[in-house]
C-alpha cells in the first residue's frame, strides 16, 4: 500500500463548513455513478465550481433517526468486537483528504485497529436501513450491501490507502405499513477486505479524477440521461 497519502481536517460541529470542503465524499461517489437517492452528477458539477451552492443536505426522517441511532451502533460494536478491535469513534466531524488528489475525501464513522499480532489498520461504516420489500431484505441477508453504501466503503479505502479492511455494522428496521410503525429491528455485520476490491477501488478513484479533470477543472457540465415514460 505505500506510505500513507492522506491527512485529516477537524470541524468541530460545522456541518456546514464540512460539506462545503469535502469535494468528492462517499455520498458524492454513488452521484458519480448514477446510484444515490439524494443527488446526481450535476448536483456534484454545480457544488463544486460554486462552492458558495450548497448540496441539498435536508433532512428526512431516516436521516435523523441515522444520527441518532449511530453513537449506539458504536457502542453495540464495541461491545461485540472489543476483543478483536480498538475503536476511534469522533466526537467531531473529521474528515480525510487524499494529499495527492485533494478532491478525493472521505469521513469515516470511526477507525479501527486490529488488537493481537497484526494490528492491521480498517474503519467501520455505521448504516441504518429501512427495509423497503422482501426483495430488499432478501438482498440484505444475501450479502448484497445497496449499491451507494459499497461505494461509499470503496471510497474510504481510495482514501485511507493505508487501511486493508472495512466492518460495515447495520441496524435493519421492519415498517408495519398498516400502523407506520417499526415492527422489527436486526443487526446484519459485514467484513470487506481491501484485497478483495482492488479493482473497484481503482475504478472508484478514476471515475471521480477524470470527472474532475474534464469536467470541474473545464467548467464543462456533464450530460445527463433523463428518462421520460409515455
Amino acid at each position: 500500500m505505500g506510505k500513507k497519502l492522506y491527512t485529516d481536517e477537524h470541524y468541530g460541529n460545522d456541518r456546514k463548513g464540512w460539506l462545503k470542503n469535502r469535494g468528492f465524499g462517499g455520498s458524492s461517489i454513488s452521484a458519480l455513478f448514477g446510484n444515490s437517492p439524494y443527488m446526481n452528477a450535476l448536483d456534484i458539477y454545480c457544488s463544486a465550481v460554486n462552492p458558495q451552492k450548497e448540496i441539498n443536505d435536508s433532512e428526512t426522517e431516516s436521516t435523523i433517526y441515522g444520527k441518532k441511532v449511530e453513537p449506539i451502533l458504536a457502542q453495540l460494536f464495541q461491545l461485540n468486537f472489543g476483543t478483536k478491535y480498538k475503536l476511534t469513534y469522533p466526537q467531531e466531524i473529521i474528515m480525510y483528504r487524499r494529499i495527492d488528489k485533494p478532491f478525493m475525501t472521505y469521513t469515516a464513522d470511526g477507525l479501527l485497529k486490529e488488537i493481537g499480532d497484526k494490528k492491521r489498520k480498517g474503519f467501520v461504516e455505521f448504516k441504518s436501513r429501512l427495509v423497503q420489500n422482501k426483495e430488499d431484505a432478501d438482498n440484505w441477508h444475501s450479502g448484497k450491501i445497496p449499491p451507494n453504501y459499497i461505494n461509499q466503503v470503496l471510497q474510504g479505502f481510495a482514501v485511507l490507502n493505508d487501511t486493508h479492511f472495512c466492518e460495515l455494522f447495520a441496524i435493519l428496521n421492519y415498517l408495519d405499513y398498516d400502523t407506520g410503525l417499526i415492527y422489527k429491528s436486526e443487526l446484519l455485520h459485514f467484513h470487506l477486505e481491501r484485497k478483495d476490491v482492488r479493482k473497484a477501488v481503482k475504478k472508484v478513484e478514476q471515475v471521480q479524477t477524470d470527472f474532475h479533470r474534464e469536467h470541474i477543472e473545464k467548467q464543462i457540465p456533464p450530460n445527463l440521461e433523463i428518462e421520460i415514460e409515455y
